[in-house]
């Protein structure tokens, strides 16, 4: 039995090459070469929404689909105007322009490659704002920032002050929706923008390795020695993906983290991401080596697998962990990179706990295993296949053993105390979780526990839990410093003006992501927001539980005294103040005693 040349995984290589070779067109081409009759085709569930949209026929839309570059924007549009022609769909006329414009439709697959036409299409959606009408659908796909930059040119030379003024309230929807996700203007019904970088990393993260997964191509596998003798490290990790669910959770579920940081990921980025996992080699630093072997190549394809020595050896170092942090790309890559880059900064691996060292090295007391567990007599004998183990060796077993407990667990709720935010269960438990079917998270202890943070940041840390944790109290603007005052002049926000929200934006689609804001109302009329990240959660529970404000993260911390003067001016202009001093930790109000004589 011999080695066979998969076609399905060399095309997969591609997306791991570089964000250049991930263009739609491009990626079309490259399937068409191969012999790939369906190429990666993901089904996004927000996509048959726009598509609806698109193509009601007693409300014509407006629709304009913006994000990043590498949001999906030109493969979006292309699906729509597939889905809407059928086989009367010309791939290659619609590879050789940008603008389609009919008198039943108008479509933009990319504005920002248009000339002459781009101040035509401005001029188009200037009349339907005036009229209030649109005349024929219209899907116009730009990039963040471009659509306004050209609005502001097209109004700086335009000549008629009428067409000047409505592409200023143009330019302000738009910008609106795009920075805040609503607009005020007139008009703003009008404009109907789905900002694809506000969808949920996360779901499209598991629905990318969902696709990769169950593709055809796979089935080419069948015959391969590869397969058949389980040498073939690809394969090994398709099938360990497909057939233990969890681990692909596990790694969306890190997305997710850094999506409540307000980290953003383009579906061309979880695409290098997802097949970066499968096509791995083994880690290019040799501070990550456990095996002391260098396949001298970053990704795999069939070839590559075929030539491996040793591959009982190669399996268990070209591990699942390898590639989703990107290990096989080298260090630099790794710190700088992204999404690599970002998944990094969590410094999984070089955290831990007793409970998670101890499972390390007892694993009779876990219900799963790791791949490094073969190499666990090292914990005992500090040896490793007959070498002696140096620090270097001691160390890349470490951190790589616990990003693989992390991997392969299933639903312990201490997974997250392997990395650096160790909060974001409870974060999720008691407010992302919560949002996902409710418009407010109203947990108390997390709402108390917030409010005895705030005082602490703003008062100083041996605010007492007692006297804390009920209501947020607020010196008026020009008292107090960083430096904590006994006595103040201010005002106190009581809990239940204090609440736990999501930002909902005009067009909320199925995918949409979740944005946790903390909202302190002032009075009827004001309030001040606070985007509720999952870094910030983290930094108040542990200033809760006794940390200096100042210390645990001092960007934070200056944040949120930042916070306090907004807060403290509203407060100064709107509300008349009491005067409060701070005994043992305890806030207590003054009582002004007016002696005769």
């Amino acid at each position: 039995m011999t080695w066979k040349n998969n076609h399905w995984v060399k095309f997969l290589e591609g997306y791991c090459k570089g964000k250049n070779q991930i263009q739609d067109e491009y990626v079309r081409k490259v399937a068409k070469r191969l012999g790939i009759d369906e190429p990666l085709d993901i089904k996004f569930p927000w996509q048959q929404e726009i598509l609806a949209k698109f193509q009601s026929k007693e409300n014509h839309n407006l629709i304009i689909l913006t994000g990043t570059a590498g949001d999906g924007k030109t493969k979006l549009c292309r699906d729509i105007v597939q889905a809407l022609d059928g086989e009367a769909f010309d791939e290659n006329i619609w590879n050789e322009n940008s603008y389609f414009s009919t008198d039943e439709r108008t479509v933009v697959k990319d504005f920002s490659e248009l000339k002459e036409d781009k101040n035509r299409l401005i001029r188009e959606l200037i009349t339907i704002l005036d009229t209030r009408v649109v005349p024929k659908p219209i899907l116009v796909a730009v990039n963040d920032g471009i659509l306004v930059e050209e609005l502001e040119n097209f109004i700086n030379n335009s000549s008629t002050e009428e067409e000047k003024s409505t592409a200023k309230i143009l330019k302000e929807i738009i910008e609106d929706k795009i920075n805040l996700g609503f607009s005020e203007c007139d008009g703003q019904e009008i404009v109907n923008l789905i900002n694809l970088s506000k969808l949920n990393a996360k779901e499209n993260m598991a629905l990318i390795f969902d696709t990769i997964l169950n593709h055809s191509g796979w089935s080419d596998c069948n015959g391969c020695a590869g397969k058949e003798e389980k040498n073939c490290v690809i394969y090994n990790k398709y099938h360990l993906l497909k057939t233990e669910p969890h681990i692909k959770e596990n790694l969306s579920n890190i997305i997710l983290l850094l999506q409540l940081n307000n980290e953003h990921f383009t579906i061309r980025e979880l695409l290098n991401l997802a097949t970066n996992t499968l096509l791995a080699s083994v880690p290019k630093p040799k501070a990550l080596r456990i095996a002391d072997m260098d396949a001298g190549i970053g990704t795999l394809n069939c070839i590559a697998m075929s030539q491996v020595d040793h591959p009982g050896i190669f399996d268990s170092e070209s591990s699942i962990e390898v590639g989703f942090w990107g290990m096989n790309l080298g260090a630099h890559k790794m710190r700088y990179n992204r999404p690599f880059s970002e998944i990094n900064k969590l410094v999984f691996g070089e955290l831990s706990t007793n409970y998670w060292d101890r499972l390390l090295r007892h694993k009779a007391e876990r219900t799963f295993s790791i791949p490094l567990d073969m190499n666990n007599n090292l914990f005992e004998a500090r040896r490793i296949e007959g070498v002696d183990a140096n620090n270097e060796l001691w160390g890349a077993l470490m951190r790589r053993s616990r990003m693989q407990l992390y991997c392969y667990q299933k639903n312990d709720n201490n997974a997250y105390h392997l990395q650096r935010y160790a909060h974001f269960g409870v974060y999720r438990e008691n407010i992302y979780d919560v949002l996902c079917d409710s418009d407010r998270a109203t947990d108390v202890n997390t709402i108390a526990m917030i409010i005895l943070s705030l005082n602490r940041v703003f008062h100083g840390r041996y605010i007492s839990e007692g006297s804390g944790r009920d209501r947020l109290f607020i010196p008026e603007k020009g008292q107090g410093s960083i430096t904590p005052i006994s006595i103040f002049h201010g005002e106190d926000i009581r809990e239940r003006d204090i609440v736990i929200k999501t930002i909902k934006n005009d067009m909320s689609l199925s995918g949409a992501r979740i944005e946790p804001v903390l909202i302190l109302e002032i009075d009827r009329e004001h309030e001040v927001k606070l985007s509720l990240t999952v870094e910030l959660f983290d930094y108040l529970a542990h200033v809760s539980r006794g940390a200096p404000p100042n210390t645990t993260d001092p960007r934070l911390y200056k944040k949120l005294l930042i916070l306090r003067s907004k807060i403290s001016t509203l407060i100064k202009r709107n509300r008349r103040t009491e005067t409060y001093s701070i005994q043992n930790g305890e806030f207590k109000p003054v009582i002004l005693e007016v002696q005769n004589g």
